[in-house]
């Protein structure tokens, strides 16, 4: 039986979770496996003093996977989309595992740093080093990168936010075999139904105000 998944924020109070409007996966909470969840805490507490962790994604349901890969084929094309998102037909993509993580950065008043700045996405110069965002976005970045791995999390070499333990990347990074595979039946996690629909209203209002007042948000 798989073990079951938890929040991010489970062992640490300076662990964020990204609000639910922006969020990707929105049928199931923001979950990790527990193995996970201890070394987030673990980066969490070697961050510098005033910066906080965000949880963007963790577990992420197969079916969401494949809609995430299509809708960006449609956005920015094959080719950009391969360089974002785990192919779903290909292998098995590490959000699936419970294993992988998307994260950014807080301030000391709980404001996501723009880690692309000057860029207004969070996908734009997604590789870690980047010579068009400003000097204070690179060395941040960085910090992130060194606590994550420091905590036992795998980078992954075209997404400065993306982090892994257990699943295929993890594995190949540090010449292990690999702990998790994907979570057979996500509907154990699923928010309750009206809660579904509520939130999936709630976020179409939301990106419609985005496009009517062209508001230029990072997500």
């Amino acid at each position: 039986m798989c073990e079951k998944l938890i929040n991010p924020d489970y062992y640490s109070n300076k662990i964020k979770l990204l609000s639910i409007l922006k969020r990707i996966e929105i049928n199931i909470p923001i979950l990790v496996r527990p193995k996970v969840a201890k070394m987030l805490a673990n980066a969490a507490n070697l961050l510098p003093e005033g910066v906080n962790l965000q949880i963007d994604g963790g577990y992420r349901s197969p079916k969401v996977q494949e809609y995430l890969w299509q809708n960006r084929i449609k956005q920015l094309g094959e080719k950009k989309a391969k360089q974002l998102v785990g192919n779903p037909y290909i292998g098995t993509p590490g959000h699936t595992t419970g294993g992988a993580v998307d994260v950014s950065l807080l301030d000391l008043h709980n404001k996501e740093i723009n880690l692309s700045a000057p860029f207004k996405k969070y996908y734009e110069e997604q590789e870690l080093y980047s010579k068009k965002i400003t000097k204070q976005a690179q060395e941040l970045r960085l910090v992130l990168d060194d606590v994550m791995i420091k905590s036992g999390f795998a980078p992954c070499d075209n997404e400065y936010w993306h982090f892994s333990y257990g699943d295929i990347k993890w594995a190949k990074y540090y010449n292990k075999k690999r702990i998790y595979n994907q979570i057979s039946n996500p509907k154990l996690y699923y928010y309750p139904l009206i809660q579904r629909y509520f939130y999936k209203t709630y976020r179409r209002i939301y990106k419609l105000l985005n496009k009517i007042f062209n508001l230029k948000t990072n997500y």
